[in-house]
Parts: structure tokens; sequence; C-alpha cells
């Protein structure tokens, strides 16, 4: 299992890297000095700070736009968080945050020890819509990703991903926009052919360099999300193992069969319900996962639904 998250880990989380530093680069270049010396300093002192696990509370904070939970909402986390300290789930070194403007009902981890709730999630327990056991057995699968190491450098990655992820939002914006146009769903279908076709044409040309790279990117098409998903599935496997062992798969299972769950899910909450998920090593060496994070869906979305990016 650590090998197959490392595996399919790596390429996602390069490729937003490497586009990441090439953006940063192309638009410090266009800057006056001053400031393109400001951004180059900085930018890889903020990444060195974010690795040594600091400043990941205002980190967080900024980057997820995350809070400190009220007091209210903590009153109502508290026989959930009782129920985690009595099966030695909640050390004092786990911070817990609440992410704004999260109607699901979520929890996830980032970093060494920040664990992530929707503000769905807190007002689903103020109003005794989803049960303490429900919610204990959300979080420690959460505390299980940080104690096996799957979100150690995530709040670094994320940092370091942030033109990554302007992109990205630009991408999706676009998509929306053109993606109702029948030729726009034709062309993006058979990609694949628009890319063998392009590489043949400018390799004819004399600019095969060009072909190679619009090649690449279809390819990447492909890969980055099918990698994505397996790192998620590998990851998502291995914490189960710390919710069995805490004695909360069954309930974890019921939750994810609420609602209109697909087979995958399915076929987890059989895992969870009579405890067949292999347990990891004990000592497995901390791993780098892609940054996307994702739960048990809410009653009637019909899927995991992302929480970090």
């Amino acid at each position: 299992m650590p090998t197959r998250l490392r595996m399919f880990g790596r390429l996602p989380t390069g490729v937003g890297m490497l586009i990441s530093t090439v953006a940063t680069c192309m638009v410090g270049a266009l800057l006056p000095k001053g400031p393109a010396w400001g951004l180059f300093v900085a930018g890889p002192v903020l990444m060195g700070v974010l690795l040594a696990g600091r400043a990941e509370g205002p980190a967080v904070r900024l980057l997820l736009g995350a809070r400190e939970p009220t007091q209210h909402e903590l009153a109502a986390l508290g026989p959930a968080l009782t129920l985690l300290g009595q099966r030695g789930l909640l050390p004092p070194t786990v911070d817990l945050l609440v992410r704004r403007r999260s109607p699901q009902v979520l929890a996830g981890a980032i970093g060494r020890r920040t664990v992530l709730i929707s503000e769905g999630l807190a007002a689903s327990c103020a109003r005794g819509a989803v049960r303490p056991e429900t919610t204990a057995a959300l979080l420690a699968h959460a505390i299980g990703r940080i104690r096996l190491g799957q979100t150690r450098f995530n709040v670094a990655t994320e940092f370091w991903m942030l033109p990554w992820r302007v992109l990205e939002q630009i991408a999706r914006a676009v998509g929306r926009i053109g993606g109702g146009l029948p030729l726009t769903r034709l062309a993006w279908r058979i990609r694949a052919l628009l890319g063998v076709v392009a590489l043949i044409q400018t390799t004819a040309g004399g600019l095969a360099l060009f072909g190679v790279a619009a090649a690449a990117v279809v390819a990447l098409s492909y890969l980055v999300p099918w990698c994505e998903k397996r790192a998620d599935r590998a990851a998502e496997a291995e914490a189960d193992t710390i919710v069995l062992a805490a004695g909360l798969g069954p309930e974890l299972a019921a939750f994810l069969t609420r609602g209109r769950p697909t087979s995958r899910v399915l076929a987890r909450a059989h895992r969870l319900q009579d405890g067949t998920i292999t347990a990891p090593a004990a000592h497995a060496a901390p791993r780098l996962i892609w940054g996307h994070l994702t739960e048990p869906h809410p009653p009637g979305t019909g899927g995991a639904a992302p929480l970090v990016g």
C-alpha cells in the first residue's frame, strides 16, 4: 500500500508543482527587479518553513479559508471528541479547524496535525442530524491519514501549487462556458486522436518538438486524473484500517451507504463492516500524496467530494 501511494501520488503532484514553478518564473521575469527578487526569495523561504512543519495553522486558514471552531460547534462535537479520546485517537497535537462555506458533511486532514471539518458537519452535529459515533468515525479517518503520514507535506505543496490552482480555476471556467457546445464536447472526447494527428502533422512540418509537447499534454489529461484517483483510493483504504482498529468501521459503513452510493462505495462499506481491510505496515515512512483529499460523501451526493483545493 505505501508503494502504491508513492507511485500514483507522485505524478499529479509533480505535474502541479512543475507547472506552478514555470508559471511563477514567467511572472517573475516580467516584474520589476525589486518585486521579482522578493518573489524568488520569499517563495522558497516560505516553502522551507512549511516543509519544516512551521506555521501550519495560519497557512491552512489562509490557503483553505479555515477558521477556529466556535464554542457552540465545540459543544456539538463534544460527544464525538470524547469518544475519540476514549479510543486513543485524540492526541493533544491534533488541531481542529472548520472550513468556511462548505455545506457538505465532510472531514479531512491536511499537514502534520490539522483535522479540517466542514461547516456542514458542524451544523449537522448541532442539529443532531449526525450521530456522535458517525462523527467520530469521520474524524477517525482523518486522524488516520495524519498518523500514517499521508498529508505530511500537503500544506507546503498547496502553497507551492497556488499558480496551478489559479490555472485550474480558469480552465474550469472556460470549460463551463464552452463545454455546452457540441463540437467542444466531441473534441474533448476524441482528444487522443487529435493529439496523434497533431504529432504527425508537426513532425512532417519539421516542428516535432511542438507535436511531442501537445501529445504529452493529451497523455497527461488521461494519466493525471487516473493517478490521482488511484492515490486517493489507496490512501482511503489505508486510513480505513485506523477506523477499524478503533471499532468505528460499522459506523463509517452506515454513513457511506446513505443516499445512492456507487458500487465502489458499497464495496468499501462492506469491507468496513466486515473488517476485511488489510492493515498497513506499522512503521510506514511518511508519504507525499496528491493534495485533494476525498472523504465520505453526504447523503444524496452520489460520490466523494473534494475537501482540499
